[in-house]
């Protein structure tokens, strides 16, 4: 059920360094037809502008590139998360007990109540109605912990004011620390079993109730509830030190041993723009700190002063490395106490065997082409080492030579707001769902850069919300994110009339109208009963604008960046299911990156570009040649990237292993190791890389599935998309053999539909070989 929840935390869709590498995972809905005839429904939520098309395409636009745009569509004076006297605040996401940070206690104090209640009426279910109910009360207990826990985790990385996210994070510990308990749950686990043991029980149950509840029996048995009492305690204990490693080791940024580095003479610096070594030079000496190492390795031609900077780069302070490793450690006593040889064995089966070999040929060559130019700027007569902090100065080297001409900038083409009205143009012509600007009330961001958008398809109406978080501030996370803050499910079956979302009976909200967040449910037109709507958030770190009314242009990268994470976002609002544990991207970890990879897709194709990227200024459409030049530019040295990709899934492997039971555990020689077998460049002394890869935490044990999802993605694109990337019938098909199904359909089902294959639908070896064979032909 909850057990999920631990390997939940951290998912993020982190995008730097080729890590692209989310979900909370927990409790069902069944469906009792004849409970409808007598319910009144809501009229369902239909945005619409006065505007056309095209000027609502610009409008989407300008609320990006244009703060004053922003500030006068929502005419609040800028006070977005003002709780002043004289500014009324809706509290955060529009829930009026979050107005301070107070409120998260409040708000972990009622969902614990309503939680504990849902408990009891499973626990003492006898009669048939009764039990037919237990499924879909789980998935309604599921809810109620999930409506404080996705938003606590939410704002307790993205808030910019400390109490806030101090209280969130007591608010999240606090809540996984309950869920922990519930996953050792005897009486819970029984009855459930009990439900899906007897037919005239379960024969109720449609097959996506069924599927939901497959899972929560299998989350029980995973967690060791068939563990005598002191056992399922010593679990809770220890999935609670998880957590809580876990967030240490994820959300302290990496401590380096070696701050700076000091380079003499300053003439050492050569590459570097005369003028900043100037500012440098101290008699001189030039003292340069460790966060400047992208700009050395890329440009400094004095191959000790790349080494020295690598070095500092990569160092990690002995605390850091210690709560790593405590953190593998306890993930490896809890896979023992249930019954396991390691951590990896409670999550995975024999994936991507076959991928290392597929890919490692691509990487050796590319690997030569480097080497050459090494041994040509360096005059060498004999053949020369390359090593890791030679990787982006040849790289540049050799795209100097391949490209006749400087590629001109790509970036005027794609401002924030064009990329975002490109993409809801794109998901227009694909599944007839567009983004819309909605406004903001005081207090329901955390920040007044944060935009929100509805969005809306063009038969069911108003489907979710998207809040927009995407320029760098002081403080946020450089990497970007998506964050479920509320996911769909149907609400009109639930076993009591009162709302799970936790409000105050006494808040005065006649000013703000009838917010949606309080509604028991919309109607959706289309679809029989009463639905929550999801809510997400997508964060990233552009730069900041360098004026109000000047957009952030970006760059190729960081528009694969946006459509990838938005690739999340759909998810989340197209696999809108009757269950919460199986909505959107609650769905298995090596599937939830197919819809986000297969967008980056979209970027490459020149189709899609020419519906969006426009010159900021100008309008202009981007030429087509610029187009070209920066694809081929992309993809040099592709493999080398994959071939990382590879180390990184192999070392998670590895330290989710049974090695992480020997007393002479240690994460930075087996990083060394593996780096010297496998990966493209030798491992480096007095270097612990390992402290940077956060994905260890919220991605234990599954970081192949980044590897796994480009495989399946590259398939699903040549098959269905690489012909008309802007075809309705491609993007319905895609919708309904794969998006629409959130996780309550079996992914190699979903693949094998999208891709008329039956060889894969069973997913068993067989499968797998199925799928290494496509590696080579995409």
């Amino acid at each position: 059920m909850i057990y999920n929840r631990i390997r939940k935390e951290a998912i993020r869709f982190l995008y730097s360094f080729s890590q692209r590498p989310k979900r909370c995972d927990s409790l069902a809905i069944w469906q009792k037809k004849s409970s409808f005839a007598h319910q009144q429904f809501p009229t369902p939520i239909v945005t619409s502008f006065s505007l056309g098309r095209k000027n609502q395409d610009e409008s989407l636009r300008l609320i990006f590139d244009n703060y004053d745009e922003w500030h006068s569509f929502c005419a609040l004076q800028y006070n977005y998360f003002s709780s002043s006297l004289t500014t009324k605040s809706a509290g955060l996401f529009r829930n009026p007990e979050l107005t301070s940070p107070q409120g998260f206690q409040v708000a972990t104090d009622k969902a614990l109540n309503k939680a504990k209640s849902i408990v009891n009426s499973i626990r003492i279910a006898n009669t048939d109605d009764e039990l037919r109910m237990v499924v879909k009360n789980l998935d309604q207990l599921s809810n109620v912990l999930c409506s404080v826990i996705d938003l606590a985790e939410f704002i307790r990385n993205a808030h910019p004011d400390q109490e806030f996210s101090q209280a969130a994070n007591r608010a999240y510990v606090d809540l996984c620390s309950y869920m922990n308990t519930l996953n050792t749950n005897t009486e819970l686990y029984k009855v459930l079993k009990y439900v899906l043991s007897t037919p005239r029980i379960s024969s109720h149950f449609s097959d996506e109730e069924v599927q939901v509840a497959n899972v929560f029996l299998r989350d029980f048995e995973k967690s060791g509830i068939h563990l005598p009492s002191s056992q399922r305690e010593q679990y809770v204990k220890l999935s609670d030190k998880i957590i809580a490693l876990g967030c240490k080791f994820a959300q302290t940024p990496p401590t380096r041993a070696i701050k700076q580095i000091g380079v003499y003479p300053a003439s050492r610096l050569e590459g570097l723009n005369p003028e900043y070594i100037e500012n440098v030079n101290r008699n001189k000496v030039a003292v340069l700190q460790t966060n400047q190492w992208e700009m050395v390795l890329k440009y400094v031609k004095d191959e000790q002063v790349r080494k020295d900077m690598y070095i500092a780069a990569n160092s990690a302070s002995k605390s850091q490395i210690d709560t790593l490793e405590d953190l593998l450690r306890t993930r490896a006593a809890l896979a023992n106490l249930v019954g396991m040889e390691s951590y990896g064995h409670m999550f995975l089966n024999d994936k991507m065997v076959k991928t290392p070999d597929h890919h490692r040929p691509k990487a050796l060559a590319d690997l030569k082409l480097l080497q050459k130019a090494k041994q040509k700027y360096t005059d060498s007569k004999v053949p020369v080492t390359l090593n890791a902090w030679d990787r982006d100065y040849y790289t540049a080297a050799v795209m100097s030579q391949s490209f006749t001409q400087p590629l001109a900038p790509i970036s005027p083409y794609f401002s924030v707001g064009s990329v975002i009205q490109g993409l809801s143009m794109l998901f227009s012509r694909l599944y007839g769902i567009s983004f819309q600007p909605a406004e903001v009330l005081p207090g329901e961001v955390w920040h007044e850069d944060v935009r929100k958008l509805d969005v809306v398809d063009e038969t069911e109406g108003k489907v979710g919300t998207i809040y927009c978080d995407l320029f760098h501030r002081h403080g946020k996370f450089q990497n970007a994110a998506h964050y479920t803050v509320r996911c769909s499910r149907r609400v009109d079956v639930d076993h009591d009339n009162k709302s799970d979302y936790l409000i105050s009976d006494n808040l005065d909200l006649t000013e703000f109208n009838d917010l949606p967040s309080f509604n028991r449910g919309v109607k959706v037109n289309g679809k029989t009963g009463l639905y929550q709507l999801p809510v997400v958030v997508l964060m990233c770190d552009f730069a900041r604008p360098i004026s109000r009314n000047d957009p952030t242009l970006l760059s190729w990268n960081e528009v694969e960046t946006l459509f990838h994470e938005m690739g999340h976002a759909m998810h989340s609002m197209i696999g809108r299911t009757d269950f919460h544990n199986v909505a959107g991207t609650r769905c298995p970890t090596d599937f939830v990156e197919l819809p986000s990879i297969l967008m980056e897709h979209f970027v490459s194709s020149p189709q899609v570009l020419e519906i969006f990227a426009n010159h900021y200024q100008t309008r202009d459409p981007i030429p087509h040649n610029l187009i070209q030049s920066h694809k081929k530019a992309h993809s040099t040295f592709a493999a080398i990237d994959i071939q990382l990709q590879i180390v990184m899934a192999l070392l998670d492997q590895l330290y989710h292993s049974s090695l992480a039971t020997t007393p002479s555990f240690d994460t930075t020689a087996i990083l060394a190791n593996l780096q010297d077998t496998v990966g493209p460049f030798p491992s480096v002394p007095n270097t612990a890389w390992q402290i940077q890869f956060a994905h260890l935490f919220g991605y234990g044990a599954g970081y192949y599935s980044y590897l796994f999802g480009q495989v399946l993605a590259g398939k699903l694109w040549k098959e269905i998309f690489e012909k008309d990337p802007l075809s309705r019938e491609a993007g319905e098909k895609f919708r309904r053999e794969v998006l629409q199904w959130g996780g309550s359909r079996d992914p190699w089902l979903c693949v094998g539909s999208a891709l008329n294959d039956e060889r894969i639908v069973a997913g068993d070896n067989k499968s797998m070989l199925i799928v290494g064979e496509w590696v080579d032909s995409l």
